[in-house]
């Protein structure tokens, strides 16, 4: 069939103009601006790709597939209010990775060409932009190609030159084989991986590259360092050394290029080597438990207050989280000239996740557990490696009423990121999301370093949904808040903490004017056992519950687990935040009459040693039951016409709900999983694997309970959908199982599209689809 269009009202909402990127540049009142791109065309999706080591490359250009350029770069003062067009640009031209020298004296960016990347740089006393060398770069891989070594140096990654695609039609010199290596190993069911010598060849000849540092004074480019698969590259504080990572072979037909084996170096400021800090194998084989990791070093990352050195950490339990240990990771690290023995530091009893630093007696590291979904904050001194560490925050993250929020950094000139210290550095700053069972009022604290108290000095108030996104590095006083209500889009200014002054940078109108006025309601109500659960419920405007006919309402939602059952019913939005309007979410049709049920709660809890899968189907049941009820008792759904839908795990969670509930009029499946035996190796939070637990893989696949599923069931998938375990195959084989059942079903493939749709073509034969769809069925008829 051709591609259809719905409604007006909901085609309306789809192409809005999205906001401009803004970046800040060193000086914090200027800011680069540019365009958003809006969706792509059916077109720019059918444009060639490559799918080799789980990534999509576009052989033309060298860049990931479907990566588009921003519009008309321009430069904002928020001194003056003057907003100036960058000078030297081709008209129309797009761009991206827009990026400042450390001073701000200079900015780069690339233009994006059907050839490839361009960097240009512009400076900041003409904004004249020129560019520099030909459109030539290595972006197959994804990341930044470029960036600032100083104000007068650039460090780019270009293709190798000389060097010959690999032509397809090569002669076929044998099978393809694999051989298993012996050791356990559980993977999830990755796409696109390397499946033949052919596969191995493209991938080396797209992703090797070569950088080179470009003198911006005096044009000068030399190559630096050696070609290869450039992973990662990072420089220390003083710029003297740099860190790099390249891709090693042999590649993986078993994971993801993420995963490679690598090799990890220090280089000096020459590109030379200087030592070799780890060569890893592929991670093929590493212990089923979330947080388990290599037993190697791995995580390395500049000290950010050191002028270098070097820290990473190595496993203490075998990289098994199951394994009983006291110590489960520790920390290393060298300094110049890093040839010496590694010096040991903190010792962690969980599982290492990041590292704030500050200064020489005071850095910040975090160790999580996902068994007990902990995570710790622990002070240690670096400059005393053996001072035992100092516990701040204890936290369970599923508890989002005791979060103590995070503490707040700044960019040093050398663009590493130091904890923001204020008095003297004895203070500070936390901000946090502030959820309660009133709502979430994000807010800001000073933390007293010795002390170990905090003083709130900001919370948002209403009729306000406030949050404090960063501080101005070199105006720590300052920082810039996003505001928005319920009626009003999100708008920015700059706050000054101690005095409350305030400066407007934007003022975005309305984006959709016509729903304005809209009604929403955060609403409460508890499951049979207990549970306390929520919704964000919309409804048209006027629309008076229980006096006015109830209407047809679309519920969405996506499973989450939890451990706790009181956990699970806590508040993580607010009544004051505004109602922003995705195509790709349900409240499009509330332009077309439908009350909206969004993002209802569908907690899945398993307390204790009770994984939440043994109990799914019956706790997805109790939840919509619970939901559907409380509509109907407030007068505002219609029984005959409530629908319920949901995309990835929502889309598993729909098909559930048709087979256990007859609570549906239709419903709506976007690109799930129904099988999980094709999952074999877990999905969402589910650890074990398939031959653990068979009864409950085999239980949870809708696919199985297909001959029970009553209700009308639309199913939408990408045609080329790359995220693990929801192949299009998903789909198929649930439709061709529906159709042979005698069952009332429809299978939408959309072309060319990936797990989220991308397409305006796309998106609005989705909503078609949907719309359709419900206007079609309601409980005790089908048209």
């Amino acid at each position: 069939m051709y591609y259809q269009t719905p409604s007006p009202a909901i085609a309306d909402l789809v192409n809005l103009k999205p906001d401009p990127l803004m970046l800040f540049g060193p000086d914090r009142n200027l800011i680069l601006m540019a365009d958003r791109p809006s969706y792509p065309s059916i077109e720019e999706l059918r444009e060639p790709k490559l799918k080799l080591a789980g990534r999509l490359i576009n052989p033309h250009t060298f860049m990931p597939h479907g990566n588009r350029g921003y519009r008309a770069p321009r430069l904002r003062n928020l001194a003056t209010n003057e907003e100036r067009p960058l000078l030297g640009l081709p008209a129309e031209g797009d761009y991206r990775y827009f990026n400042w020298s450390p001073s701000g004296q200079r900015f780069g960016f690339c233009r994006v060409l059907s050839t490839g990347l361009q960097v240009w740089i512009g400076e900041l006393s003409t904004l004249q932009c020129r560019p520099i060398g030909a459109a030539d770069l290595n972006n197959s891989l994804g990341g930044v190609p470029f960036d600032f070594v100083g104000d007068d140096q650039i460090i780019v990654r270009r293709r190798l030159l000389g060097v010959v695609r690999p032509p397809d039609d090569a002669p076929i010199i044998g099978p393809n084989v694999q051989d298993t290596s012996g050791q356990e190993g559980h993977n999830r069911t990755y796409t696109n991986l390397l499946e033949t010598q052919h596969d191995v060849n493209l991938f080396r000849y797209y992703a090797e590259g070569q950088l080179y540092m470009v003198d911006l004074v005096s044009g000068e480019e030399r190559p630096w360092g050696q070609p290869g698969i450039i992973a990662m590259l990072t420089a220390s504080p003083n710029r003297a050394y740099f860190m790099i990572s390249y891709v090693t072979e042999p590649f993986s037909f078993n994971v993801p290029y993420e995963k490679f084996g690598d090799r990890v170096e220090i280089l000096d400021a020459e590109g030379h080597c200087l030592v070799v800090l780890a060569e890893r194998p592929p991670q093929e084989d590493l212990p089923a438990a979330f947080g388990s990791v290599i037993t190697g070093r791995r995580r390395f990352t500049w000290r950010s207050d050191h002028p270098a050195q070097i820290y990473w950490t190595e496993a203490q339990d075998g990289g098994d989280p199951r394994n009983e240990a006291e110590v489960r990771d520790q920390l290393f690290y060298l300094e110049p000239p890093f040839t010496g023995e590694p010096v040991p530091s903190i010792q962690l009893p969980l599982r290492f996740g990041a590292l704030r630093w500050c200064r020489g007696d005071l850095a910040l590291v975090m160790d999580w557990s996902w068994k007990d979904r902990r995570q710790v904050t622990r002070r240690w001194w670096p400059d005393a490696p053996e001072r035992p560490a100092e516990t701040w925050f204890d936290h369970n993250w599923e508890d989002n009423y005791q979060d103590p929020g995070h503490f707040v950094s700044v960019n040093l000139p050398s663009d590493h990121d130091v904890l923001l210290a204020r008095d003297g550095g004895n203070t500070l700053v936390l901000v946090g999301e502030g959820h309660s069972p009133e709502g979430s009022r994000p807010f800001i604290d000073l933390f007293d370093v010795e002390h170990r108290t905090t003083r709130r000095v900001f919370t948002s108030a209403p009729p306000y949904y406030e949050r404090p996104l960063f501080f101005l590095d070199e105006y720590p006083d300052w920082f810039l808040l996003a505001r928005e209500q319920l009626t009003e889009r999100p708008n920015f200014y700059l706050r000054n903490l101690v005095t409350d002054e305030e400066i407007e940078l934007t003022n975005f109108p309305h984006p959709y004017p016509q729903l304005r006025d809209a009604q929403f309601e955060k609403v409460h109500y508890e499951r049979s056992d207990g549970v306390k659960l929520f919704g964000d419920l919309h409804l048209p405007q006027g629309f008076r519950p229980g006096v006015d006919p109830p209407l047809p309402v679309l519920m969405w939602a996506y499973p989450q687990e939890f451990k706790d059952a009181e956990k699970a019913g806590q508040v993580t939005s607010s009544p004051y935040q505004f109602t922003r309007i995705s195509p790709l979410a349900p409240l499009p049709f509330l332009a077309s009459g439908y009350a909206v049920f969004d993002d209802f709660a569908m907690p899945i809890v398993g307390e204790g040693d009770v994984e939440p899968n043994e109990t799914f189907i019956d706790q997805v049941q109790m939840n919509a039951e619970a939901a559907v009820r409380r509509l109907v008792d407030m007068g505002v759904a219609d029984p005959a016409r409530i629908y319920v839908g949901g995309h990835s795990y929502g889309a598993f969670m729909t098909a559930h709900l048709l087979a256990h509930t007859r609570l549906f009029a239709a419903g709506i499946a976007r690109s799930g999983a129904y099988n999980r035996t094709l999952t074999p190796f877990g999905f969402q939070a589910e650890e074990r694997n398939f031959w653990e637990v068979p009864d409950t893989y085999i239980n949870l696949s809708p696919f199985v309970h297909a001959n029970k599923i009553n209700a009308p069931l639309l199913l939408i998938h990408g045609e080329e959908d790359t995220n693990s375990g929801t192949y299009p195959m998903q789909s198929k084989r649930m439709f061709a199982a529906l159709n042979a059942l005698g069952k009332t079903a429809r299978l939408c493939l959309l072309p060319y599209e990936d797990h989220g749709y991308a397409a305006e073509e796309s998106i609005l034969h989705m909503l078609w689809e949907m719309e359709t769809w419900m206007g079609k069925h309601s409980l005790g008829h089908s048209s």
